[in-house]
């Protein structure tokens, strides 16, 4: 052995952080979600519901349109092969 060099002990084995692709999210990508959550303009409580009841009735409309085609499709096929 050389005189003055120090003998370094054999490299421990690497483990592998399976959670590795988390260090990519540093902490300013959070913050840009929460100042461009900020940014949204936010609908008001009456806003919400009459959306809310407007989509009902247009999926019960729209649900009962097709269900009438279905079964006027299934009449069709009953009285033309059985």
């Amino acid at each position: 052995m050389a005189a003055g060099v120090a003998r370094t002990a054999p490299a421990a084995k690497k483990r592998r952080n399976p959670l590795r692709f988390l260090g990519r999210f540093e902490p300013r990508f959070v913050a840009d979600i929460i100042s461009e959550t900020r940014k949204v303009t936010w609908p008001s409580f009456n806003e919400t519901r009459y959306l809310t009841i407007v989509v009902a009735i247009v999926a019960t409309v729209v649900g009962l349109f097709l269900g009438g085609i279905d079964l006027l499709f299934g009449w069709i096929i009953e009285k033309l092969f059985f």
